[in-house]
């Protein structure tokens, strides 16, 4: 698990959090070092000052949509328990969350205000397109993407590929198709194949590669003890970086407190899950509750340990967890070029603001209580 979280806190605020910690959020284990705040009379708590609370509440409901349904992911999971034990509300923000997969649209259209994408990509492929949007937060600075293959009997290197059958989802990832370019291989020799999410069909021999993300379809093709080989486009040289908040422009423009404090309060609470394995088990106990279907809790959990184990190993030196830079999404930018898969050459500086992470970090540590 990552260590403990880096909170900077403000001490007369903190003392008032700290006599109120005592009133515990119905559902909550108990395990937690977080502060229960009570509510105080302007209807905000003691974590926040009136003056900010009413700004925060002059932007009235916010929806976030979570793209992935309610799985364990960075990003996601920690929204998720900011809302269920109610630190968005601490800060005075009416949060609902949503499935969603139509994302960006949405969040272009004001449907809704904030929003999870799977990587600078995805956002970016967005504007393109026309989305008024910009991304606030990236969680992971590497490649989240893989490439897999049967140990027994698959290719022995990235040339062996050639003439095989590679599965793929929505669209071919532009990193799988650098890496090969890397080893000087023509990723159209492969003969590509866009498939459903069920990771059996490689094993299954409908494909004979397939790609998916390192937190999901390797971990539970390994769960169902089948052996398989990792093509990873990080050990080729491949940058990128996963796990991206977007948010509506308007919205950010018009209500700028109420976004520096959705992120405060989600990577707050997702300091709070990883200080020990009884919040992450709280927290995946309140996204099983949201999910309609059966929610695996031993997948959930690897999941969860896989992106936090590639945020921890990837973050850069001097950059808050969730900040964006112009050199963290320049490689995929270019990649998109690269791949045909924008009209036009991404303008990465107008299409991320930094500012929100900004504002609610001293350094590295995030300023905890609000303001």
């Amino acid at each position: 698990m990552s260590p403990a979280p880096l909170l900077k806190t403000k001490p007369l605020v903190a003392l008032a959090a700290l006599s109120a910690s005592a009133l515990v959020l119905t559902g909550c284990s108990g395990s937690s070092t977080a502060s229960e705040p009570s509510a105080s009379t302007s209807g905000g708590s003691d974590l926040i000052s009136a003056e900010r609370c009413a700004e925060n509440e002059a932007a009235g409901p916010i929806t976030f949509l979570t793209s992935f349904g309610y799985v364990a992911s960075a990003g996601l999971l920690d929204v998720i328990t900011a809302k269920e034990r109610g630190v968005f509300e601490d800060l005075c923000l009416d949060v609902t969350l949503q499935p969603g997969s139509n994302n960006a649209q949405l969040v272009s259209a004001g449907t809704a205000q904030f929003a999870g994408v799977g990587s600078p990509s995805d956002a970016l492929v967005a504007i393109d397109n026309g989305a008024d949007i910009s991304g606030v937060a990236t969680y992971g600075n590497t490649v989240a993407i893989t490439l897999m293959t049967m140990t027994d009997g698959g290719p022995a290197s990235l040339k062996d590929f050639s003439g095989l059958t590679a599965g793929y989802k929505g669209a071919i990832p532009p990193q799988i198709q650098a890496m090969f370019l890397a080893e000087d291989v023509d990723p159209a020799t492969i003969n590509w194949v866009s498939v459903g999410y069920d990771p059996t069909i490689l094993p299954n021999g409908q494909v004979q590669a397939l790609t998916g993300y390192k937190s999901n379809e390797p971990l539970a093709l390994k769960a169902q003890d089948y052996d398989i080989t990792e093509w990873d486009p990080a050990e080729y040289g491949i940058e990128s970086a996963f796990n991206t908040q977007i948010v509506n422009n308007t919205f950010k423009e018009e209500h700028p407190t109420a976004v520096e404090d959705f992120l405060r309060a989600s990577l707050y609470s997702y300091d709070w899950i990883n200080e020990s394995d009884a919040n992450l088990d709280e927290a995946l106990s309140y996204a099983e509750a949201l999910s309609d279907a059966g929610y695996d809790l031993e997948s959930s959990r690897a999941r969860w340990a896989t992106e936090v184990g590639l945020i921890d190993e990837s973050q850069p030196e001097g950059l808050p967890i969730g900040g964006e830079t112009v050199e963290q999404w320049t490689p995929e930018a270019d990649m998109l070029v690269q791949f045909d898969l924008v009209k036009a050459e991404p303008d990465v500086e107008a299409a991320i603001d930094p500012s929100f992470i900004e504002a609610i970090h001293d350094g590295t540590e995030l300023i905890w209580p609000a303001p």
